[in-house]
């Protein structure tokens, strides 16, 4: 029978349990007692970039083994040690940085780019690692990471095309099993989502249509929900609980309009096509989207592939980035062919990766700045090269997550692949899920070549 009252309280009470209350209301409610008791939330921007992340380029001058092997940890202080050219633009969070060297993700078969499996733990490329299809088998650490660090927009994907026409990517982030997120790859669109509440002209319109659309949407979804047998019922409410929380996260961004205004990125390059006004105007629109509190997770992905090679013209580098990655060198040792051309498009990204820094710590909170409270993950989805096994995945770690991590100052390096002590990359990302509350056991799938050695838990080294 139709009960038009039942209906009703069904529909409040699915908003205060699943539906728009807890995946918007609460955690915004809980971000903002949160920060009035002086607990800043911690955020984690994770910055991706292609053809591997040679180690010779991250590994300061004598620190370390230039053969990528140790036979045991290596923790030195980066202090008085001088970045590499390659990376020299993150010289002045020296202090505040940490370079990681040794883990390994033989699993993730990053030859050619891992895609999905980067921030995965799995081969999402098929035999070889090298295939065209890039399958989302699994949840990726970015939005692991978003269960415990809630906010309106879960994870904020912003992405660098090799086509300046391409709107979206599904190349690196999933959401659940065969749910991949689209990664908004231009950045007007992307200001028009995440700031149109605050805008003014078409994106402010573009903010208000899309209001009255879902709105539309919903009361057409009840007008004929009463009408249909029980089991279709069952199966239209799915779609108006997503109805119902997209429409919630438009009415939550409008009670944050004045936090909003406040850090509203102001760019004339939001309408470029060129890659790095695409790439400059995304890491303005990081910042504020964490400044402002609409996300605490975010997801630059420069590479958005895999096989999404670009062509850096904007750098004065007319050869395309696959063409570089085959270039004479394995990636380990110095002089080799491709760093004439590999270096300067490493700086240019590390560039934006300090920018992004700079910006952060720009913005006061509490007794600090939000950088304080940020870890920033650069790495490569080719783990250490273009045909990587995943036997090396460098990061450079910027920031140390409000304390939660030790990560100021440092450079470690541990043993080979299948040696004792050897740590991967799983290891890695269990600790940023210790670090916020999540003390899962394992994420991804396991290198079954390790499985004799012991690889279980975080990264002791760096967990504060």
């Amino acid at each position: 029978m139709k009960n038009d009252l039942y209906i009703d309280r069904r529909t409040v009470m699915r908003g205060m349990t699943l539906g728009a209350g807890s995946v918007v209301l609460q955690p915004f409610l809980n971000s903002l007692a949160a920060e009035a008791a002086g607990e800043m939330p911690p955020r984690i921007v994770f910055v991706l970039q292609s053809n591997g992340l040679n180690p010779h380029h991250v590994r300061p001058e004598g620190l370390g083994s230039p053969s990528g092997k140790v036979e045991k940890m290596t923790d030195i202080p980066l202090a008085e040690h001088k970045l590499r050219e390659a990376i020299s633009p993150l010289e002045p969070f020296k202090d505040r940085m940490s370079i990681v060297m040794g883990l390994s993700a033989k699993q993730a078969r990053p030859n050619h780019g891992a895609g999905y499996g980067a921030l995965g733990l799995y081969n999402a490329r098929g035999a070889g690692g090298a295939g065209n299809r890039n399958t989302p088998h699994a949840q990726t650490i970015d939005h692991a990471l978003a269960k415990s660090l809630p906010g309106l927009v879960p994870v904020v994907g912003l992405g660098v095309p090799s086509a300046p026409d391409r709107i979206f990517s599904y190349s690196s982030s999933v959401i659940s099993p065969k749910r991949p997120m689209p990664i908004v790859c231009q950045p007007d669109i992307a200001f028009q989502s995440l700031f149109g509440s605050v805008a003014e002209g078409s994106a402010a319109k573009k903010f208000h249509a899309r209001n009255k659309v879902l709105d539309w949407i919903r009361s057409d979804i009840k007008r004929v929900r009463g009408e249909l047998p029980a089991m279709d019922r069952e199966k239209l409410d799915v779609y108006l609980n997503t109805f119902e929380q997209m429409r919630g996260r438009q009415d939550k961004i409008g009670t944050i309009k004045d936090r909003l205004k406040a850090h509203e990125p102001v760019s004339d390059k939001f309408k470029s096509l060129s890659k790095t006004d695409v790439f400059e105007s995304h890491c303005a629109l990081a910042a504020s989207s964490l400044a402002c509190g609409l996300t605490n997770v975010v997801l630059l992905d420069a590479h958005c592939g895999p096989n999404s090679y670009k062509v850096w013209s904007e750098l004065g580098i007319n050869i395309r980035g696959n063409t570089i990655g085959h270039m004479s060198g394995g990636g380990w040792g110095d002089g080799n062919e491709r760093d004439k051309y590999a270096i300067p498009i490493r700086q240019y990204h590390c560039e934006r990766v300090a920018d992004l820094a700079k910006r952060l710590d720009a913005i006061p909170e509490g007794d600090g700045t939000v950088l304080d409270n940020t870890l920033i993950v650069f790495m490569s989805d080719f783990a250490h090269d273009h045909h990587s096994q995943g036997l090396d995945w460098p990061l450079v770690l910027i920031g140390n997550l409000g304390g939660r991590l030790k990560t100021d100052g440092r450079f470690l390096q541990f043993p080979g692949h299948g040696k004792k002590g050897h740590r991967t990359m799983e290891n890695f990302y269990l600790s940023l899920l210790h670090a916020v509350g999540d003390k899962r056991e394992s994420f991804g799938v396991k290198d079954t070549d390790l499985l004799d050695l012991d690889t279980a838990g975080p990264l002791a080294e760096i967990m504060a």
